[in-house]
Order: C-alpha cells, then sequence, then structure tokens
C-alpha cells in the first residue's frame, strides 16, 4: 500500500471514528488499514458494524463483528463529559496557578516573619503565612511547573502499574488498595525536594492532590459510563469491587493529603509525621495484619492484630523518620533542631498512640489516625 494510500485509509477512519454513531476501530490492526463501511441509520435496536481492513499487500481483511457490538442510544453516545474532567481540570489548574506566580499574587522565597505575604494576608487563613518574601522569579516558576508536571505524570504511572496488573488477575483489589495506599503518599513527598524554596511552590504541588481527588470522583461516580482507566481504578482500591467505595476511605486520604501539602509542607514535621502515619503505618498494619495475624487477634477488637499492630508502629516509625531524613539532608526543610534520639523518641510515641487509635473501631483511619499523629 502506498504511503498516499496509508494517509488517505487513516483520514477516513479518523473521520468516520465516533462521528457516525459508533464505530471503532479494528483491534490489533494499525489505524492507517482501516477502512469503515457505512453504517446504517440508527434505530432503538442495537446494530452490528461492518469493518474491512486491508493489510500491507492491500489484500481484504474483514473484522469478526462479535467484536462489534453496537450498543442503542443510551449507551454508544460519546464518552461522558467526565471523560474530559482530568484533562480539564489539569490544564485549568496549572494554567491559574501559574498565571498567579507570575503576576506575583503568589509569593516567593520566604525572608522573615515580620508581616504576611501579599494576598495570602488578605485569606482568613492568612496567619499561617506569616513573613515578607521576595519577588516570584521566572526561573522558580519554571522549575515548580515543571517539577508539577512530572509529579503529575509519575503519579499516572505509578497507579497504572499497580491497577494493569489488577485487571490482569496478578494483585488480588484488597492488596492494591493498600499498596496504593501505603506508597503514594510517601513517593509524593520523596519528590517535594525538586520544587522550588519558593512560599507559593506549595500551591503547585497541591494541585497533584486535587487531581487525584478528581480522579477519585469520576471512578467513583462514572457508573457504567467509566473509561477503562477509571474502572481500573475503582477496581483496585474498593474492597467489593463497589466503584462508590472511591469515593470513601480513599477519597478522604487525598484530601488530608491536600490539607497538608497546602498547610504544612515542608515549614513543619507535623504535616510529613501526620501523612507518614497514614499512609505507611495503616498500610502496612492491614498488609501484615491479613497475613500473620489470624491467630494473634486482639480480645477487644477481632478486625485487628497484634501483629497487624506491630507493623503499624514500626512502618509509621520508618516512614516519618525517612521521609524527615530525606527532606532536611536535600535542603527542603530545615534541621529540627533536636538530636537522632529526641525525634526517634517522639516519633516512637507517635507511631504507638496512633496504633491504639488505630484499634479504636470508630471512624475512618484515614482521618483518625493523621488527627491522632
Amino acid at each position: 500500500m502506498s504511503p498516499r494510500r496509508h494517509l488517505i485509509s487513516l483520514l477516513l477512519f479518523t473521520a468516520n471514528y465516533g462521528s457516525d454513531g459508533g464505530c471503532y476501530p479494528a483491534v490489533g490492526l494499525p489505524a492507517a488499514h482501516a477502512f469503515v463501511s457505512p453504517v446504517q441509520p440508527r434505530s432503538k435496536k442495537k446494530k452490528y458494524a461492518s469493518i474491512i481492513a486491508t493489510n500491507r499487500r492491500g489484500q481484504p481483511l474483514r473484522v469478526s463483528e462479535s467484536a462489534l457490538w453496537m450498543e442503542n442510544s443510551s449507551s454508544s453516545d460519546a464518552p461522558s463529559s467526565k471523560g474530559l474532567l482530568l484533562p480539564t481540570a489539569t490544564l485549568a489548574s496549572l494554567s491559574l496557578v501559574t498565571l498567579a506566580a507570575f503576576t506575583q499574587h503568589l509569593p516567593g522565597p520566604l525572608i522573615d516573619a515580620t508581616a504576611p505575604p501579599l494576598f495570602f494576608g488578605t485569606l482568613p487563613f492568612g496567619v499561617f503565612f506569616s513573613g515578607s518574601c521576595d519577588p516570584y522569579s521566572s526561573s522558580l516558576i519554571f522549575r515548580d511547573v515543571a517539577s508539577t508536571m512530572l509529579c503529575i505524570a509519575g503519579a499516572a504511572v505509578f497507579v497504572k502499574s499497580i491497577t494493569s496488573q489488577v485487571s490482569l488477575g496478578n494483585i488480588e483489589s484488597r492488596d492494591s488498595r493498600k499498596i496504593i495506599h501505603t506508597l503514594s503518599a510517601p513517593l509524593f513527598i520523596l519528590l517535594w525536594p525538586m520544587f522550588s524554596n519558593a512560599f507559593g511552590a506549595r500551591v503547585f504541588a497541591t494541585i497533584i492532590p486535587l487531581l487525584n481527588a478528581l480522579r477519585l470522583y469520576a471512578a467513583g461516580t462514572g457508573g457504567h459510563k467509566q473509561s477503562t482507566s477509571e474502572s481500573e481504578l475503582a477496581g483496585a482500591i474498593s474492597r467489593s469491587g463497589d466503584a462508590e467505595e472511591a469515593l470513601g476511605g480513599p477519597f478522604i486520604y487525598v484530601m488530608v493529603l491536600i490539607f497538608t501539602t497546602f498547610f504544612f509542607w515542608t515549614d513543619s514535621p507535623i504535616g510529613i509525621v501526620s501523612v507518614a502515619t497514614m499512609a505507611v503505618g495503616d498500610g502496612l498494619a492491614d498488609l501484615v495484619g491479613r497475613r500473620l495475624g489470624s491467630s494473634n487477634k486482639w480480645s477487644f477488637n477481632k478486625s485487628k492484630s497484634m501483629a497487624g499492630s506491630a507493623a503499624f508502629v514500626v512502618g509509621s516509625f520508618v516512614g516519618s523518620y525517612g521521609l524527615l531524613f530525606w527532606l532536611t539532608s536535600l535542603g527542603a526543610m530545615e534541621p529540627l533542631g533536636m538530636g537522632t534520639m529526641g525525634i526517634a523518641g517522639r516519633l516512637l510515641a507517635i507511631a504507638v498512640i496512633c496504633a491504639g487509635v488505630e484499634l479504636i473501631p470508630v471512624g475512618d483511619d484515614n482521618w483518625s489516625v493523621p488527627i491522632s499523629a
């Protein structure tokens, strides 16, 4: 087949795809080789489409009609508008925050603690942003934009690597749920040193968990019109396979991450320890408890085990200490002003207290544990 014929076939296929109410690409065939035959007018009954394709020698091929089942108007319309929610939100949020930075509505690097930065000082919570700042330079803005884009891409790759394994049957959904729970927040925090020292960098970073919250919303409310990625995500983070579970614990988890990123950032270890305890501690408690805790259940809470509680303490302590050491050693966070033993003692006490809170069968661990921390 000549290059011109390839180009014409691709244009014809692109023009017909979706515009006639239900043409779908031939599975396993290059798009440039697919020709879509005219589809009969739509009726109330479901129709089949016939797709004729040619191989590289121009010989005709016919795709099995069983793979081309056409749904009626209730399910074969264009994809739900929710499919555009995430890319639209990504572009809009990143554009707005970048514009705010260039117009100096976002503060640059903090220089002292005498007065609130511009704009932030006028907000009800402006007291959290005490201090005056240098201008937000173009180089810092470009660095934060690039860091945000890299984090968005990294988050998508990480989640896809887990959800695809669930779809293939290599990982059970109850395990994938806790793997995502355990690793997603710490991996995000590990990338914080990529952002600049500008005070407004936290706003760029908050975009990442905000987009994840929108994706959970789409997965939890998509119903039968979910995209493949949304369906995979809903299946990977739910205990029973019910998509609406995405709006429960996982959604609270992301909201806690949004709050700690925006308000605490690298200014205070409070947010780091809270997130590490919620993510690593609670996640490992479930993963270890289900495997090693069948014979050592707590007498007052049969759904929890001593093995799980021990994993909670170890995971919370190691996760908190590791993240604090990482951020301070790379200069993203100021030293804590106390010795190693002092830090370790406090983190261990926090881990033990939060492990006890996790045993109380009241509320959701995704908010009770970080509040306790």
